[in-house]
């Protein structure tokens, strides 16, 4: 995707002075190689504005420190949703896990098993931070944290751009804006910016479509609907906005609260059947839902040493 958009071109650091495709072969091996190792744009022009920058005042030091305290409390969660799913007998065999008929208890489980992924990857990915930062010349601006502040996804746009991670941006950005001159919508219009919408989602559902189809080749897709559906939840909650806006309503501390409600009901309804089917897809094909390479849980070995 990044082709398409004539990246020599389009992408810039931004202490860069002369554009991609004037600089020399090697220099522009360099610049492909720094480029696809930023995929959030991390000191180039199209850097993710929404991104949490790390606090410039803290020495290395304290950066280290702070990545590696952030790891080991995101550790506790994902022990005790290690612990949870180990003595739960739903996730013990695929029969075990289908024969789950009460929604509620299902969601519960996807619930748990999302958040202890998202768990795991934030502590590999502080730890290797804390690791570059430590043991050579990186600086600590160029590790954001991957993902953004749970306060701010009181919309289901605002969750998708701001609180989940940007990885795929930098390639649907300009590809939308592409398809969007194409068709003849101008910059800032509404249809500009709903055409870029639903490329961007329509992209990602092609993407993970690719992982479906690595999970179980027979069971290519199962991810798309999700993804689509984002696309249009989220033009729906602009229409709800826009009409409480024309009514009068004011953007409070409870109309948050209402967002947030509305926006962890969203993610329920929509995530636990997507998450049951991946998870079922899988096993399908001979995975685990709890992974060999899981380490023990320690919650487990405390019980046990306790009783």
């Amino acid at each position: 995707m990044a082709l398409l958009v004539r990246p020599l071109h389009v992408f810039r650091q931004l202490e860069q002075t002369e554009p991609a495709h004037k600089l020399p072969w090697f220099k522009r091996l360099t610049w492909a190689s720094e480029l696809c190792g930023s995929p959030r744009g991390i000191g180039w022009h199209h850097q993710v504005s929404s991104l949490e920058t790390p606090d410039t005042t803290k020495s290395r030091k304290e950066f280290v420190l702070s990545r590696l305290m952030s790891a080991a409390k995101y550790y506790v969660w994902f022990d005790f949703g290690l612990f949870y799913m180990k003595h739960n007998p739903v996730f013990t065999s695929p029969a075990a896990f289908v024969s789950q008929t009460k929604f509620i208890h299902r969601a519960l489980d996807c619930s748990v098993y999302m958040a202890t992924n998202y768990c795991m990857v934030n502590i590999i990915l502080a730890s290797t931070t804390a690791l570059m930062v430590s043991c050579t010349s990186a600086e600590p601006s160029s590790f954001p944290h991957v993902f953004g502040k749970w306060e701010d996804a009181y919309t289901i746009r605002r969750f998708w751009g701001r609180t989940w991670h940007q990885f795929l941006r930098r390639f649907v950005t300009p590809l939308g804006k592409n398809i969007a001159s194409f068709l003849g919508f101008k910059p800032g219009t509404s249809g500009s910016s709903y055409t870029q919408l639903y490329t961007a989602f329509f992209f990602s559902a092609t993407i993970h479509l690719i992982g479906d189809t690595v999970l179980n080749p027979s069971r290519p897709g199962i991810s798309c609907p999700f993804f689509i559906c984002q696309a249009f939840a989220i033009t729906f909650e602009d229409m709800v906005i826009a009409a409480a806006r024309r009514a009068g309503v004011k953007e409070t501390k409870w109309t948050h609260v209402l967002g947030y409600v509305w926006v962890f009901s969203w993610f329920i309804v929509t995530e636990t059947p997507w998450t049951t089917a991946v998870n079922m897809s899988g096993l399908a094909n001979g995975g685990q839902l709890l992974p060999e390479y899981f380490p023990p849980s320690l919650c487990n070995i405390l019980v046990k040493f306790i009783i």
